[in-house]
């Protein structure tokens, strides 16, 4: 089984190389956080960066991020992508980066994990509900704002 951890400082070349081999390129829109970026997401303790790794090599990854609920007060983290590498999956990685994410957000006070999916992800829903969470509605729609694309060809 794979070894989860979470990433920390010097650990940037080893999550471009997760992201570049786990994450499609179009779901990343081809590209990779540079080092002084990834150095920087690293060091903001709202990040919950993950690795699952078989021997040296990223089988899997997990980003949450963790802020002030303004509504209800505490912190909540949002499970903002996993993926676990084709010859790995079926085999608990998914799961351990999940109780890996909420073994940290119980010892940083976070009272609370979400995270969304598609409704025919059986694979995600299943890793999802094995470890403890709770489906929330019975639709998930997503919206995005894409700040990169203002100002363009106009």
């Amino acid at each position: 089984m794979a070894r989860v951890r979470r990433v920390g400082a010097g650990d940037e070349a080893l999550w471009r190389t997760a992201v570049a081999s786990l994450l499609a390129p179009e779901d990343r829109e081809h590209r990779v956080a540079t080092p002084a970026e990834l150095a920087e997401a690293i060091a903001d303790p709202r990040c919950l960066l993950f690795l699952a790794l078989d021997g040296d090599l990223p089988v899997g990854l997990a980003s949450a991020y963790a802020f002030p609920d303004v509504g209800a007060g505490g912190r909540i983290a949002y499970l903002y992508d996993i993926e676990v590498g084709d010859s790995h999956r079926r085999a608990g990685v998914g799961g351990a980066l999940i109780e890996a994410l909420l073994a940290q957000s119980r010892r940083e006070g976070i009272r609370l994990v979400w995270a969304g999916t598609e409704a025919d992800n059986t694979a995600a829903r299943r890793t999802f509900e094995r470890t403890g969470a709770e489906i929330e509605g019975d639709r998930y729609v997503e919206y995005e704002w894409d700040l990169d694309d203002e100002g363009g060809d106009s």
